[in-house]
């Protein structure tokens, strides 16, 4: 049938319409997806089309074009509470926490009661690290509806890492009666009980947790990690480490795909060769009066993941004086701009004054967008692998302070390897042992490179140090910066809970200094045995004892 004699009549049009709907009522999204989208492309208007496509579309993550048959459905249903609540949570999921805020308030101006809406609102507060306000709203929810097994879980999480453990196990555990054998509150319960040290508790929770089909994806993941770090606990090292290379291989597979083309080492061993052929950086020009922004003072902590960093910055972050910004990645564009290759590095190398400030202006736009006020405060910028971005630190900010984070390399490639980050350019690098250690030494390699030719005022900060003697270690820290000592910077793991820490290392921060955390990798030795050949050249050039 031809486009111009499909929709000759509005009977027609209904007729289709009715059909779409019935599919979708049976849950038969395919089906509405195909009439749909076939009268659409035909030149058919109807809400009911955008929004069944619109639903197709979020099934299989394809929330751009979702987001748009979605407005499209808005342009005839403007204050309609579940249409922006799904325009919303497709604004979330495109990593558009701000305006998902916006779609969720005015879905909940028309709809106050509406606990779905409450949820997604949380959880775009939770990433614009609103935390009070996520909270609150997930109160409401479960005020609401009580009987709300999701917005309950979603509570007791929250708490979680929030430090609140109590709390966190009371809602996970009226979310359990309400749904007995529910995978999620186990794995949370499980959770607060390896916080507590009940190891062997946590471990039965998560076996009887992962024999049910409803644990899938992340989720499973993420309890199989639990799992092995609940063995790890329990001194079964090898058991541990073989839960942890499982993990890790079935994220490998998952991810090779994106990652495993364009890999983050090539571009470090690129840069690496670079500035083995390049002569010494002069200073950047001084920066220009008057530019907007600028903070009292400015501090990069940089390293290698798993160094020690989130330690530090929750130290240094409990000080009036600084402000933290937290894993946040301002120099984004600057680095795919420049660090790309040869020609983009040589560019850097040569930017004037006026392109020095624009990219100045570019890095705090992104810190605003985040909501970061650096007025009057230092700040304290936390993105361990910006180690690897210090030309532009160097080039952008010479007046800037770099803390460069150091611990053993064997427990700093052990943790990276059985930690569980979203995976990224820089993680997929972690997801084999090998690879990691090989990783590890690549960043070192350029670090040094980086401190014999880039202009930088740099100082180390060893994890070791501030285990032993965290005092003299922190008095060290904050002379370079030039804060006041405080010993109220001891009670850091307090102010913690009251701030917003992304960093895997989180959970641990707020529990306060963990001294057994240095030396890990001795019960893992034999595990190691296959990299430790890769990583004794750092050992020892960091002083490191050999065993």
């Amino acid at each position: 049938m031809s486009s111009e004699a499909t929709f000759r009549s509005d009977d027609a049009i209904e007729a289709t319409v009715s059909e779409v709907i019935d599919a979708i009522n049976r849950s038969d999204t395919d089906h509405a997806y195909k009439l749909a989208d076939a009268a659409i492309r035909q030149g058919a208007q109807q809400p009911a089309l955008y929004n069944a496509r619109a639903i197709w579309f979020a099934e299989r993550s394809r929330y751009r074009e979702a987001l748009a048959d979605f407005e499209c459905t808005r342009a005839f249903s403007p204050r309609d509470p579940a249409l922006l609540n799904a325009i919303g949570s497709c604004l979330l999921n495109l990593k558009r926490p701000q305006q998902a805020v916006v779609a969720f308030d005015t879905a909940l101006s028309v709809a106050p009661d509406f606990v779905a809406a409450h949820c997604n609102r949380a959880a775009a507060l939770n990433a614009l690290g609103e935390i009070e306000a996520a909270q609150q709203s997930l109160e409401r929810a479960v005020t609401l509806q009580p009987d709300h097994v999701d917005a309950l879980l979603a509570l007791a999480a929250l708490l979680l890492s929030r430090g609140r453990r109590e709390e966190a196990r009371t809602y996970a555990e009226r979310a359990l009666a309400l749904d007995p054998g529910h995978p999620s509150p186990i794995t949370i319960l499980a959770t607060v009980d390896m916080q507590q040290k009940n190891f062997a508790s946590a471990e039965q929770r998560l076996r009887a947790g992962l024999k049910d089909e409803r644990l899938k994806g992340q989720e499973r993941l993420s309890a199989q990690g639990l799992l092995a770090d609940a063995l790890d606990r329990q001194e079964r090292a090898s058991d541990a480490f073989q839960a942890y290379a499982s993990i890790n291989e079935e994220l490998h597979r998952q991810h090779a795909p994106t990652f495993a083309v364009g890999r983050a080492i090539d571009n470090v061993r690129g840069l690496t060769a670079y500035f083995e052929q390049s002569v010494p950086w002069k200073a950047s020009p001084p920066m220009v009066p008057g530019e907007h922004d600028k903070p009292a003072g400015h501090v990069f902590l940089v390293g290698f993941m798993r160094s020690g960093t989130t330690l530090l910055e929750s130290i240094l972050a409990s000080t009036p004086q600084i402000v933290a910004l937290d894993e946040h990645d301002a120099l984004r564009d600057a680095a795919k701009k420049f660090l790309n290759g040869d020609a983009g590095v040589s560019r850097l190398a040569t930017l004037d004054s006026v392109e020095l400030a624009r990219w100045r202006d570019e890095y705090w736009r992104s810190i605003r967008a985040v909501g970061v006020d650096v007025s009057g405060k230092i700040l304290l910028d936390k993105l361990p692998f910006h180690s690897i971005k210090l030309p532009l630190i160097a080039r952008l900010f010479p007046d800037a302070k770099v803390i460069f984070a150091l611990r053993d390399p064997r427990d700093v490639v052990l943790s990276a390897f059985r930690n569980r980050f979203a995976v990224s350019t820089d993680s997929f690098e972690f997801l084999r042992l090998e690879d990691c250690a090989r990783y590890y030494a690549a960043v070192m390699q350029l670090s040094e490179l980086y401190w014999s030719k880039l202009p930088l005022n740099l100082r180390g900060h060893r994890y070791e140090d501030l285990m032993k003697d965290f005092d003299a270690t922190v008095q060290a820290v904050c002379g370079f910066i030039g804060i006041p000592w405080n010993e109220s910077m001891r009670e850091f793991s307090e102010g913690v809970r009251a701030i917003d820490i992304r960093s895997v290392s989180a959970a641990q921060v707020r529990q306060g200094l963990y001294g057994g955390a240095v030396g890990q990798w001795r019960r893992y030795e034999r595990e190691l045995a296959p990299v430790l050949p890769i990583l004794q050249p750092w050992v020892q050039r960091f002083g490191y004892p050999a065993r």
